[in-house]
């Protein structure tokens, strides 16, 4: 009865994107994180190349973060 009404294929592929978005946006995250304080230190400490390369990780692991929220808000919008 159950088997009905479930699709097995969409329950899998369902489980599977949730996984990857979870892992990948969080650890995505944590490069922003990574990134940001990085930066800061550096350029208290007056290292200004490394500063500005950890500064650049942060804005494009925040700018990935934030399309991964942009996409699965259109992602549910249009289902």
């Amino acid at each position: 009865m159950i088997g009905a009404i479930v699709d097995s294929g969409d329950l899998v592929r369902v489980i599977w994107v949730s996984l990857v978005a979870g892992i990948g946006v969080t650890a995505v995250f944590g490069f922003a994180i990574l990134g940001g304080t990085r930066a800061m230190e550096h350029g208290r400490d007056g290292r200004p190349i490394e500063a500005t390369l950890f500064g650049v990780v942060g804005a494009v692991a925040m700018a990935a973060v934030i399309a991964a929220i942009v996409l699965g808000i259109i992602a549910l919008v249009n289902k």
